[in-house]
Order: structure tokens, then sequence, then C-alpha cells
């Protein structure tokens, strides 16, 4: 529109400037043809008939130049109009943006911050901030933009006079409006600020006022207009659509985590294990399936790590199974030599081999009603996995040295910590043993990525290793540290870790003291002593503590800590003191 209203107003200049010098010449044209008529004594006809012309082609003229002004007044209006609704329509499309933006972030901070930046572009205002109030209309939280920091005392000094007036009223305010901003233009806030047109808007919830946004201009005399009015108060319900769907998120996290727990609480009164500890999501998503599968015959395979529990799950899914009053037997593969095993598993005759004096049952026969644990199946050969395949397959074994066929009642579950699909790839592992034992496969995830069952776990391993009948403690730093310590060796390191600094501690409290100086290196220390959200004073007095402490583990002694960093014994000891170190 700018660009037409600047062509059509040069098209009019360039006009009136040709029809100006058409005038000029046809008039200086008809006054010469006067002057000859008069000298040639031409009759008064022949004068008035042209002086009849000119009459006529001056009216023509006239009429001319006013058809051409009024169209180019149509097509400014039209202009005009075009513009208008160009802008309707950016405006509306910022709108159905910002509403879909608006319902997606799930934070009130950063909700306000993209409203007050959105709304100040989209109205090509100056500054504007928006409050939040609680139920007695007292502002609680201000989100300026464009604001000078050290005039936010005139920012929420503003809210007074303009805002007060929006909420008061439950109505929007126009400062451009003369009728209901004469009054606030002679706030000292607005004319300190040197306002020139402002607009307020009350944040309308259905029971009540939750705030207001607020925009001015300061640096030019254009008001704001009333479709700019509007669109702010389209807008700020759009704020308040983006306010109730965040409280709505905000309710639905907590009732989910609040759900969560009671979930966890009645799977553990489902499926019971003294021994499985924690409260994560990934232990709660296996132990959740195995509740599922615990009470069926279905063979079973678990994945993990070394130290993630495999056998203690193993064992929480027999003992929650109608067979948990049957045996419940365990057996390492890689522990027993391959020309072993397969006797170990199934039993032999009396004879079948130079030591075999005497019959003895093999494992199968031993869980016979119950469940068989085969830990580390990965492990096993290729020719016994062909015979263990068969035994689930019919449900029959033969010890070594017989041929008779004896009938089992067993369920197997397997486990191991090796790949096996890579194991399968290299022809190391049966294909069609794996799908015979994945009727449900689950996966332990590793300790490092259950860090939140940590400090869960260690208060189990005290309690079950303390060295006297009072449960021992541990400090905050110490927990700090097995917290961001990757744990390769899993709980089983974790468990191995707090029995030694039970044996090791001089008081009923586990410190970093008595940590392996292997596990404390390995952690970062400036990330794992100095808690996020600490002052400036408590975080040096945790980067000292830890120093401090470093150099006591290093030099053994108190005396020889002081000449490691330098300082004499006195001053060492105030250290200590000051740092509550004993």
């Amino acid at each position: 529109m700018v660009v037409m209203s600047r062509s059509l107003t040069e098209l009019h200049k360039q006009f009136n400037e040709l029809n100006t010098q058409q005038v000029t010449r046809l008039s200086s044209l008809f006054m010469e043809m006067a002057d000859r008529l008069k000298k040639e004594n031409a009759s008064p006809e022949a004068q008035d008939a042209l002086n009849t012309v000119f009459r006529e082609w001056m009216s023509l003229n006239q009429n001319t130049t006013a058809e051409f002004k009024k169209a180019l007044d149509t097509l400014e209006k039209y202009g005009r109009e075009q513009e208008a609704l160009r802008e309707e329509k950016r405006r509306l499309e910022a709108l159905f943006v910002s509403g879909i933006i608006f319902t997606s972030i799930n934070q009130m901070q950063p909700l306000m911050e993209k409203a007050i930046t959105t709304v100040v572009r989209e109205l090509k205002a100056d500054a504007g901030f928006i409050v939040l109030v609680d139920e007695e209309a007292r502002i609680v939280h201000t989100f300026p933009h464009n604001m000078d920091p050290e005039r936010d005392a005139d920012a929420r000094e503003m809210s007074r006079s303009v805002i007060r007036k929006a909420l008061e009223n439950n109505e929007p305010v126009n400062l451009s409006d003369q009728d209901t901003g004469v009054s606030l233009f002679q706030a000292n806030s607005i004319l300190s600020l040197g306002i020139k047109s402002a607009l307020c808007v009350p944040l309308m919830a259905p029971r009540r006022v939750m705030g207001a946004v607020y925009v001015d201009r300061r640096h030019t005399d254009v008001k704001f207009t009333n479709a700019e009015l509007s669109f702010l108060i389209a807008f700020a319900r759009q704020i308040v659509q983006g306010m109730d769907i965040n409280r709505e998120r905000a309710d639905l996290e907590k009732k989910l985590i609040d759900d969560a727990m009671l979930d966890f609480n009645a799977l553990r009164d489902r499926f019971k294990s003294d021994y499985i500890i924690g409260h994560s999501k990934k232990l709660f998503e296996v132990l959740r399936v195995a509740s599922k599968i615990s009470p069926t015959n279905a063979s079973v395979i678990i994945l993990g790590e070394n130290g993630t529990g495999k056998e203690l799950l193993a064992r929480a899914l027999h003992e929650n199974s109608r067979r948990a009053g049957q045996p419940f037997v365990a057996i390492n593969c890689s522990a027993i030599p391959k020309d072993l095993l397969e006797s170990e598993l199934f039993g032999y005759e009396k004879g079948a081999f130079t030591n075999a004096v005497k019959d003895k049952p093999g494992k199968f026969e031993t869980a016979s009603g119950g469940t068989l644990f085969l830990d580390e199946i990965g492990d096993m050969s290729v020719t016994l996995q062909a015979k263990l395949l068969r035994v689930l397959q019919t449900g029959e074994i033969e010890r070594l040295g017989s041929v008779k066929p004896r009938q089992i009642d067993v369920r197997v579950i397997a486990a191991t910590n090796r790949d096996l699909q890579k194991l399968i790839r290299e022809g190391a592992f049966r294909e069609d043993l794996y799908y015979r034992l994945k009727v449900v496969e689950l996966t332990l995830p590793p300790l490092r990525e259950r860090k939140e069952d940590i400090e869960e776990l260690t208060r189990f391993f005290m309690e079950k290793h303390k060295q006297s009948a009072r449960t021992p403690e541990i400090d905050s730093e110490a927990l700090l540290v097995l917290e961001n310590y990757d744990w390769p060796g899993n709980i089983r390191e974790l468990e191995n870790v707090i029995l030694r600094a039970l044996v090791l501690a001089v008081s009923d409290c586990i410190t970093i003291r008595e940590l392996p100086e292997e596990l404390v290196r390995k952690t970062d220390d400036s990330a794992m002593m100095i808690q996020p959200g600490s002052t400036l004073a408590e975080a040096e007095n945790a980067f000292r503590r830890m120093y401090v402490l470093k150099a006591l583990r290093q030099a053994g002694s108190k005396a020889e800590a002081a000449k490691l960093l330098g300082i004499n014994r006195t001053h060492f000891y105030r250290i200590l003191s000051q740092l509550e170190i004993e």
C-alpha cells in the first residue's frame, strides 16, 4: 500500500503539472485568437463563438481533472483497504501460530516471554509487559519486553494506573481514545516515560482475572487503532488458553507422577521381591512385564550387563509363580568347564565315565516342578545348545550313560550379558534355541541408566551389611560421589563399595574418606561437589572442602596435608574446623 500510495501521488503530481502546462498554452492560444479577431474587426458573433469554445474547453478540463482525482481517490482507498486486509490476514496468521505455540510451551515463564515478544512485534509497539496477579489482584509476576531493567519500577508504577483501570473494570483500556485515556495520560508514570499511545487488556479466566497484557508506543505519534485493540483482545485469549493448558499439563504431570507411584506400589504388592530395589521408570517397565509373565510357564531370557541383578529377577519370577514352593536351581554356564556342563545339567548313571561311581541327578531333575536358571547361556557350546533345545521341545532328558528318557517339569529362565544376535550371526549361538527361549525377553538397565535408584540401593546395602545394631548413615557429599559415578560393575560393584565403606568407617556415617580413591578420582570434582542452585559462598566452601579432603587422602595425615597445601598446621586446623572436617 505504501508503494501504491507513492506511485499514485506521483501520477497525480505529473497530471497536475501537465494539465497546468496545457491550460497555460491553450489559454495563451485563445488570447492570441481573440486579439487577432479584434484587430481584424471580426463580427461579435465570431468573438462570442470563440469565448463559447474556450468556456466549454475549460469546463471539460475541470470535469476531467475532477474525474481523474476521483479515480485516484478510489484507487488510494482500495489500496488502503487491501493493506488493511493484508494486515488483518497477517495478524490472524500470527494468532493462529501463537495459539499453537502457546499450547505447546510447558513452562509459564517461557510462555509469557514468547507472548510479550510476539505481541510487541505484531503491534509494532516500542515496549510492553505482561503482569500476573493473585486472587486479590496483587501483581505477583512481571514479564517485560524492551523495558529498561533499571526502570522496572516505572513498569510497576505504570501498572498501578493503566493496568489497575483494566483490572478494576475487567475491560480493555485504549490510551489513544481520549474518552478513556485522557485522565490516565496525566499519570506521572506515563508522562515520565514519554508514552504517546498505549493498550492494556485483562487476561480473563472464567472465574477471575489472571493478569493483563500491556503495550505502548513512545517514538511515534501513530496511535493504536480499534483494529489493533481487537487483535490484542484476541491475543490475550490465546495467552489465557496457553496458561490454562500449561496449568492442566502441570496438574496432569503431577497426577501421572502420583499415579505412577501408586502403580509402582500396586506393582510391588502384586510382584513381590525383597531384593529388587528401586523406583526408576526403567525398572518399573521391567517389573511390569515380569509381573504379567511370572504366573505362566513361559520361557524367559533376561539380558543385561554383569551385576545388574539378572539372577535376582529370575528368582523373583520364580517366587511370584505357581512354582514358588518348588526348587529354584541356578547354574552359571560360564563357570563350569564345557566338557562337564552336560553332566551337570542332565546328570549321569553309575559307570558312565571313569569317576562316575554312583548315579547323580542333573540340575534339570533337581529343579523338577520348579525353575532352572541358566546364567550366561551365551557361553554354552553349540553342541550342548542342540541338546538343550531338544529338552525344551520334548520335556525329556537322558542322563549320561543312559538311554532311558526321563520326564521333567521345569520352567527354564536363561540370562546372558552377551549380544545373542551377534553370536547368532557368528554361528556361536543357535537361532532356533534363541527363539525357543525368547518367549519373553527382559532387559535389565545398567545402574548408570537408573541413577535415581542409587540412594535407595545404598541404604538397602547399608542396612544389609551394617556392622552393628544401629543403622548407619551416609553424608550428602559421599552420596553425590556415588550418584555421579558410572558403575561399570553395576549393582554388584555398588554393594562391594558400601560393604568396604562400612568396614572402614570410624563412625556410623559413611563419608567420602571411606570410598575408594579411584572411584572419587573418576568422578568430575566440580560437578560432584557443587550442588545446583548453590550460592557463590556455598560453592566456594564445597570446592575448598573437596580440595582439602583430596589433600588429606593423598597425604595420609593432617601434618603432611598442611605441607602439601603450603600452609602451617594452625591455619590448616582452623580450616578443618570451618569446613567441619574431623
